[in-house]
């Protein structure tokens, strides 16, 4: 007899008209021949029972017995995407089915599940098409072909330190600001990955089970239900939820209130409303965990690694610097740029999402770390009191006060976190090195002024915002300077340089490395005066460091750099703020040589089959062509000139090929991966979009289906169709040409701009060799990244 095959349908319970189809198609179902001949048993159980109550374990022994997970997404339900991600931890053949009647349920499937999984969906209009649809597909006929490749069946190499994934909400909120900072001092601190939806955009069902598997533990954050974009998120942190606990991980949920708890994972969630709530509950769990510190593997066990070469071994790291905390050292490339970083005394890097402003970082802060000398402060930080800042920032000051109050605001905040990494530094050291007379002094005044110097990055900021609000009341500007010294403790930073200096004196270098500083740039905000804070940072860099380098006062000299990474899209709000704009150590961040892109990727081949060149790899488990061209040139041709993308782009043809169990990448993996990727790249250029206009979604849409290139006048009239107003129509031509979304003409064919004081010159030339040919207009032509998903042949 047949072995007999067990089906789990979930769905929910409401609408009745839902229940009522599915049932009935059952029914149709178990009584035809061909799946009674198949032994094919189906059991349904909606997402909330009739009791009102399941325990989650009921559930997971449902879909642990069955061999097929069958579910309904016509309507988006919590319960039934857990029970989704978890099926298909547990390799569970997967058949999706959606009622296509429904207005927007194809639209939404695409919405919210199209980037996130790589499974079709069986549409149907009544039962008996919903039947037929099953019995035509016959999935029982094919149990093997999981969604997730065998590779991930395997038990993960034990991470060297306790590692946590987190799934973030693309919100600052309190609760979300501090369970960041939490994370990023825990145990988990030294590999900590962060989904985070303004990074890693579109991550796919591939890459949350790869960080899954090599994790200890998943934090999930959901928002509340009546919070911003919480549908979407909500559902995508449901799955990631269940995936993690089809591997069997530790999990933790929180969610903001209000919020009705499916009842699936009601057992792993803790509600919060407040900071302070969700702090607790984190603690807890995080304190509770049973994972201990571990000790480094020695480094040639670290790097034992088969000879043979397979692609099921070819990890070639993370798209998102963040993510590769542990490993990018060794893959990093170490360009111009680097080294500019590691030599300079003061530099401002300036480069678009993508360029490798944060790989720098880390490289730097590495090779400082292995540096006794060194001592490394970096500034990172989650999120920081916008609004409030604003309004400080609106006050009816002088202009000489408001720069005044922007610097000190600044100072204060820089040597708070000076002083709080000393102070890690001093504290973390084993017990036998004894620390020197100047360091317990340091550590003795920091402690009595904890108050001012001990809180978080955030938390400085905020409590100084509130303190300055009002401050223009005084009126006379004298009392204003001095008002505003007193709130930002200046003579407390004044007693904390003479113990820094005295404590760094003999280091060989101290550098300050300050990054995402562009995070709480939001749509609602202000850009003229986030851009005058920004100015004011540029500004005072310098002061800090010749204050540093003084030696009058009892103040021993410190040889001192600040390195600051910025997006270079911010920066062009805040270069009409800066006066002697030449005099900026600025360096930009461009990827214009295609082989040195290559090399990126050959780096991280090598890295992940050790014993093998590259182009040995790329011979035996790449085509030598796709559709006719070179794979390198082919890759490159379809992809912006930015790490993150290439990386991007070869890790999804890999992934498509472990999941299709192929032992090489295929053409066809290439050709399936390329419409990942342009998925991915249409999303990420979003966040480029300017913080009050927000069309450029709209805008991108226009080009669906357009012709690959076209006048001035054609791009004009799609931006303008897109609802944009006649006086941001220059803004917008310029943004598209800056994500290299368009290409100008030039006399030897389109050209892409690094950045954009190039595509400001190429636009000027652009327009006089238009007028000069007869031609009257200049021509752009649309990049081969976004082709696939804007549907342009």
């Amino acid at each position: 007899m047949t072995k007999r095959v067990a089906v789990f349908y979930a769905y929910p319970s409401t609408p009745v008209s839902l229940d009522e189809s599915i049932q009935n198609a059952l029914r149709v179902l178990k009584l035809s021949p061909i799946i009674k001949k198949a032994n094919v048993r189906l059991k349904a159980w909606p997402s909330l029972s009739t009791a009102g109550k399941k325990l989650i374990s009921g559930i997971t022994q449902s879909i642990d017995q069955a061999s097929i997970f069958a579910c309904d997404l016509t309507y988006p339900n919590a319960n039934v995407v857990f029970e989704l991600g978890y099926a298909i931890g547990k390799f569970k053949r997967i058949w999706i089915s959606l009622n296509t009647t429904i207005e927007d349920a194809s639209k939404d499937y695409k919405r919210l599940y199209g980037g996130l999984l790589s499974a079709a969906y069986a549409g149907y209009e009544n039962h008996n098409n919903l039947a037929d649809a099953f019995i035509s597909d016959a999935p029982w006929k094919s149990l093997d072909q999981a969604l997730l490749g065998d590779h991930l069946r395997r038990q993960a190499p034990r991470p060297e330190t306790p590692a946590l994934l987190y799934t973030r909400p693309d919100l600052n909120t309190d609760a979300i600001i501090a369970t960041s900072e939490f994370l990023e001092g825990s145990r988990f601190g030294n590999y900590l990955i962060i989904d985070d939806p303004k990074e890693n955009p579109t991550a796919t069902m591939e890459w949350y089970a790869e960080k899954i598997h090599e994790v200890d533990a998943i934090l999930v954050h959901l928002l509340a239900d009546n919070q911003q974009n919480a549908l979407e998120h909500n559902v995508k942190a449901s799955f990631v939820a269940g995936l993690a606990l089809g591997f069997r991980k530790h999990i933790q949920m929180l969610a903001h209130t209000p919020f009705v708890c499916p009842v699936d994972y009601q057992q792993l969630l803790k509600c919060h409303d407040t900071a302070q709530e969700c702090l607790t509950s984190l603690k807890n769990w995080h304190d509770g965990l049973p994972i201990s510190r571990r000790r480094p593997r020695r480094r040639e066990e670290a790097r034992r690694e088969a000879r043979t070469l397979e692609l099921r071994n070819l990890s070639i790291g993370e798209p998102v610097a963040e993510n590769e905390n542990q490993s990018l050292d060794e893959y990093f490339i170490e360009t111009s740029a680097y080294f500019d970083a590691l030599n300079a005394q003061q530099i401002i890097f300036l480069g678009r999402r993508g360029t490798g402003k944060t790989a720098i970082l880390i490289a730097l802060e590495t090779a400082l770390r292995n540096d006794r000398r060194s001592h490394v402060c970096t500034i990172k930080p989650v999120g920081y009191e916008v609004d409030g800042l604003i309004r400080v920032l609106k006050e009816n000051l002088h202009r000489a006060e408001s720069g005044f109050l922007i610097e000190s605001l600044w100072k204060f905040l820089i040597y708070g976190e000076l002083a709080s990494s000393a102070y890690n530094e001093i504290t973390s050291r084993p017990v036998h090195i004894v620390r020197t007379e100047e360091e317990t002094k340091l550590l003795d005044y920091l402690d009595r002024n904890a108050e001012v110097f001990s809180l978080p990055f955030s938390q400085r900021v905020n409590r100084a915002v509130t303190s300055l609000i009002g401050i223009a009341s005084t009126g006379d500007p004298d009392q204003q300077r001095t008002r505003i010294s007193e709130l930002l403790h200046e003579r407390e930073i004044r007693d904390l340089r003479e113990h820094l200096g005295k404590v760094f004196m003999d280091r060989g270098r101290v550098a300050i490395l300050m990054d995402r500083l562009d995070d709480p740039w939001g749509p609602a905000h202000e850009v003229e005066h986030l851009s005058a804070m920004l100015s004011g940072l540029l500004r005072v860099g310098s002061n800090i460091i010749d204050d540093f380098q003084s030696s009058y006062h009892r103040r021993d000299p410190v040889a001192i750099s600040i390195i600051v990474f910025l997006r270079s899209d911010i920066y062009a709000h805040v270069q009409p703020l800066t006066v002697e704009q030449d005099k900026l150590p600025l360096r930009r961040i461009v990827w214009d040589d295609k082989e040195l892109l290559i090399k990126v990727i050959d780096e991280r081949l090598e890295h992940a089959a050790k014993h093998f060149p590259a182009d040995t790899i790329w011979q035996r488990l790449f085509p030598q062509e796709v559709v006719g061209m070179p794979t390198q040139d082919w890759i490159i041709y379809h992809s912006l000139p930015r790490p993150r993308d290439i990386i991007y782009f070869v890790k999804a043809a890999i992934a498509v090929a472990l999941n299709r169990g192929h032992l090489v990448v295929t053409q066809d993996d290439f050709l399936d991966a390329r419409e990942k990727y342009s998925r991915f790249v249409f999303t990420s250029v979003l966040a480029e979009d300017s913080p009050q206009k927000r069309k450029l979604e709209a805008v991108l849409y226009e080009f669906a289906g357009a012709p690959r290139s076209m006048a001035a006048s054609d791009l004009t009239s799609r931006i303008e169709k897109a609802g944009v107003d006649e006086s941001d129509i220059g803004f917008y031509i310029d943004l598209l040409c800056d994500i290299n979304f368009i290409g100008i003409q030039t006399t030897a064919g389109f050209k892409f701009s690094s950045d954009e004081d190039e595509r400001r010159s190429l636009r000027k030339v652009s327009e006089k060799l238009a007028a000069q040919s007869g031609q009257g207009e200049e021509a752009y032509e649309i990049n081969p990244a976004f082709y696939q998903v804007l549907q342009i042949e």
